[in-house]
Parts: C-alpha cells; structure tokens; sequence
C-alpha cells in the first residue's frame, strides 16, 4: 500500500510540474523547419522564431 501511494504522489508532482512549465495542449504540434529557420504548428499554423523548441502555446 505505500508503494502505491507514493507512486500517486510521483504522478501528481510531474503533472504539476508539467501544467506550470508549458502552455502546450493536445493539439500543438511543433515542427522544425529548418530552412526558414523557424518552428511552426502544425494543428494551428503558429509560427516561432528561434532554435529552441517552443513552450507556449501561442493559439492561447
């Protein structure tokens, strides 16, 4: 039983931590595209500057 409980309390900290460090939902998918030198959605079409790959959702 307190393998059990501790494996709750585990998933509850990584999805917390998950909901507080991005934006992203189901739907963003983000996509290199490496000759424009850019990341862009392919569910919304969003377009990122920049070489790291986005955190925000920015349909939001």
């Amino acid at each position: 039983m307190p393998l059990v409980l501790i494996i709750l309390i585990v998933a509850l900290i990584v999805m917390f931590y998950r909901f507080k460090t991005t934006s992203l939902t189901r739907n963003c998918r983000w996509r290199e595209d490496r000759a424009e030198a850019c990341w862009r959605c392919a569910f919304c079409g969003a377009r990122q500057e920049g070489a790291a790959v986005p955190k925000r959702c920015l349909q939001r």
